[in-house]
């Protein structure tokens, strides 16, 4: 709740044993603080000062104040003190271990010399800013803050003898919160006998007052110092218990016991269809009832997760739980041998002074929201050259099955835990970034098995995004899987087993013509040329910078323009693909 202070300034009358009944009554009514003023008359005021007879008559001398101090401490106050002169400060200086804060009020601010004198204090300050200007406080802030440190409360309100309600102004005390970025508190100074005397604190603490100050006396009837907006004991101690049951009913921002209780009814995330482990959740997968499951998930939080991989089998209407869902671990499986005849070697020719292969793996490394790359090449000793690719460790080489590329990736997706995996062969060293993260999104989207794009983009720029799940059950079908090197053919033509989702790229992508993969010397060539031109050196190449380029420079494009690709020029090839990745029903 809000720390609050007993503001007893000249209520004592100058009588010490009166100051100390106050205390008294300040711990009664359970203050956590007491306030004095400390001044001298004579070093307050000129002797023509007209209330200089009066503030002589207010003064307490230095041993009795001993006394005051010792008497509040035991009763377990916390002491706070207006610092009103040099006398004050003398004061401050000689009970400085038994002052828990200062008020440095407008009248003092007013006085450099004053502010400067009170540079060896480190303890917390209530600065009073009640009829401040925001400029007037900006200028002011820094002196304070280098003279007396950060130890700053903002305290809002003034002394209108009393104060009229509409001048409460408590719509300031967040706005100064906003603004200073300093615990602000209020000082209170209603009409003490006015029915909002006890509840206007209140109001405060509810608009962000931290600190409460309130004036307190024995008897307003007596007419002393400061009486109208004072508080009698009785009042000050109902206005406490008040501020005590606010702090409850405010609470500290967490959800309670009781609250959350409130929610058992509230609907939860269940399949509307079965889910087995290892399939993306997307939000046409599910829906929202009141099951009696209370742990499971509620839709905002399913919201602010997806995309999410099932980590278990779920029936329709079962409900889904933080510990049935994980995000996907997502991985780029570069799959690379030296086998090739028309280019030897073709993964480790170099272009622009980095290899083909280096070229390719640092565009997947690039790729965002991917896991782990890992470059998956064979067992066999002719491709033993590979596995010094690890790219200064960022990159894992993986030696699997020779000749069953699913095989070989099913491999490297356990070795990881992968639940999305991205084919990427060797020999499109401009594999592209931009267009793997967009297949990437897609896939998760549609919670599909398969994602690839049109043939309407750049030759050797795109990838296959798989769910892991599927390779699982493509590797359980009775068929040999004889052709796995077109393995994008298994899920496009086997339809009644596999969901596919074949995505038409960005304009900015669609250069169908341009051929951007590596399997001929006049391949080789065009990449040596693109990568000498644009200069680039050991770092990714996004499409980005290669289009502009290409299109400015169409003389490089033309260097492999007539290379043809294999299987979309042999009829009876592509008639043999189509025959053997075809499956029938059974799994």
């Amino acid at each position: 709740m809000a720390r609050v202070i007993a503001e007893i300034t000249n209520a004592h009358q100058g009588c010490p044993q009166t100051l100390k009944q106050l205390i008294q009554a300040a711990s009664t009514s359970k203050a956590d603080a007491v306030k004095f003023q400390w001044f001298k008359y004579d070093h307050l005021a000129t002797s023509d000062y007209p209330w200089y007879e009066a503030y002589k008559g207010l003064f307490i001398h230095e041993g009795q104040w001993k006394e005051v101090l010792r008497l509040a401490k035991s009763l377990g106050l916390s002491i706070w003190v207006d610092v009103l002169d040099d006398w004050g400060v003398h004061m401050l200086r000689s009970y400085e271990t038994w002052i828990d804060g200062i008020k440095l009020p407008a009248t003092v601010l007013q006085s450099r010399v004053m502010i400067e004198s009170l540079s060896f204090w480190k303890k917390p300050v209530l600065l009073g800013v009640g009829g401040w200007l925001d400029d007037e406080i900006d200028r002011l802030l820094p002196l304070l803050k280098k003279r007396v440190g950060n130890h700053l409360t903002l305290l809002h309100g003034f002394q209108g003898y009393p104060t009229h309600l509409e001048d409460a102004g408590l719509a300031r005390i967040p706005l100064l919160q906003a603004r200073y970025g300093y615990p602000v508190g209020y000082a209170d100074h209603t009409d003490g006998s006015h029915p909002l005397a006890i509840e206007l604190p209140i109001y405060a603490y509810f608009s962000g007052a931290g600190v409460i100050e309130k004036h307190i006396t024995l008897q307003r009837s007596q007419k002393g110092y400061n009486y109208d907006s004072s508080l009698e004991p009785a009042e000050f101690a109902t206005m406490v218990h008040r501020l005590k049951t606010a702090a409850v009913i405010m609470g500290d921002g967490e959800v309670t016991d009781a609250q959350r209780s409130y929610l058992k009814d509230a609907v939860r995330v269940v399949a509307t269809q079965p889910i087995v482990k290892g399939e993306i959740i997307t939000q046409r997968k599910v829906s929202y009832k009141r099951c009696p499951d209370n742990n499971g998930i509620m839709p905002q939080e399913l919201e602010s997760l997806l995309p999410v991989i099932s980590q278990q089998a779920v029936a329709v209407d079962q409900v889904f739980s933080t510990n049935s869902i994980k995000k996907p671990v997502i991985v780029i499986a570069v799959i690379t041998r030296l086998k090739s005849t028309r280019l030897t070697k073709k993964a480790l020719r170099f272009i622009h002074g980095v290899t083909a292969i280096e070229r390719c793996l640092l565009n997947c490394l690039s790729v965002p929201g991917v896991d782990h790359v890992v470059l998956a090449t064979s067992d066999l000793p002719q491709d033993k050259e590979l596995t010094n690719m690890t790219m200064n460790g960022e990159v894992e080489v993986f030696c699997g099955d020779a000749e069953n590329v699913v095989q070989r990736m099913m491999d490297v997706a356990k070795l990881k835990h992968a639940d999305i995996i991205l084919r990427v062969t060797g020999d499109c060293p401009a594999i592209s970034p931009e267009i793997l993260e967009y297949l990437i999104q897609h896939h998760l989207e549609q919670g599909c098995d398969f994602t690839t794009a049109t043939e309407n983009h750049a030759l050797g720029t795109c990838g296959d995004v798989i769910t892991v799940e599927a390779f699982e059950r493509l590797l359980q079908h009775p068929k040999p899987l004889t052709h796995t090197e077109y393995l994008s053919a298994y899920f496009r033509n086997n339809p009644h087993l596999f969901t596919s989702h074949v995505v038409e790229l960005p304009p900015v992508f669609q250069y169908p013509n341009w051929r951007l993969t590596l399997d001929e010397p006049l391949d080789l060539s065009m990449f040596e040329e693109l990568y000498r031109g644009l200069q680039v050196g050991y770092e990714p190449l996004p499409f980005a910078r290669i289009r502009p380029y290409l299109l400015a420079h169409p003389h490089v494009l033309a260097i492999n323009a007539n290379v043809q690709v294999k299987y979309q020029v042999d009829e009876k090839l592509v008639r043999q693909i189509k025959k053997e990745t075809t499956l029938d029903g059974s799994a």
